[in-house]
């Protein structure tokens, strides 16, 4: 068992329509592939979204090229950024560039909304900021454009585990820099592929 990156590019599309067929990345080929996700959100036209994490290793410039898309592009745009866990010692520098930020110290709610807020302030190019709190759940802030910060506590479903706080957190930075507002997004639910 690997041990979970603590930096990645994610990409989040939301495609014009997902079949359930295989992509490359979705564990298809026989692998358990946990960096692949397939989440709906709450705006139908926007259809699911597909969160693909490429970790970076510790070989690998944090400026090196993020990977592409793999299917037909849909009426919105592919979200690629850049998430970095604040807590890992090695990434460090990586943080001042970070889109996403995550912490994975699970916190009370409360706490973790400090924490959130914290990350933001402190980070002032990171849009969305968030940390695992001891509900289980996780604590998503994003920055509004006034600088204030919006707390989004998206529902997951039955199947909360599924989705790590980094592909969460990434699916709402992509929900935002596509135009969706903040204050719609209640809900990002895993699918199961058919």
């Amino acid at each position: 068992m690997s041990p979970e990156p603590d930096a990645g590019w994610t990409t989040v599309c939301f495609p014009t329509e997902w079949t359930g067929g295989a992509s490359r990345g979705d564990g298809s080929d026989g692998s358990e592939d946990r960096s692949f996700f397939v989440v709906r959100c709450p705006d139908p036209a926007r259809g699911p979204a597909l969160v693909r994490t490429h970790p970076l290793s510790s070989a690998v410039r944090w400026h090196a090229r993020p990977p592409g898309c793999s299917h037909v592009p849909g009426p919105l745009p592919c979200d690629v950024h850049l998430w970095v866990d604040a807590d890992s010692p090695r990434r460090t520098a990586l943080r001042e560039y970070a889109d996403v930020l995550v912490s994975r110290l699970r916190l009370p709610p409360l706490p973790a909304r400090h924490r959130v807020r914290e990350l933001l302030a402190d980070h002032p190019g990171c849009l969305a900021a968030a940390v695992a709190d001891t509900t289980t759940r996780c604590v998503v802030g994003v920055r509004e454009r006034t600088g204030a910060v919006w707390f989004v506590r998206p529902g997951q479903g039955k199947s909360d585990a599924s989705l790590p706080p980094h592909a969460l957190v990434s699916v709402v930075h992509a929900w935002l820099v596509s135009g969706g507002s903040s204050r719609a997004l209640r809900r990002v639910a895993p699918m199961q592929p058919r």
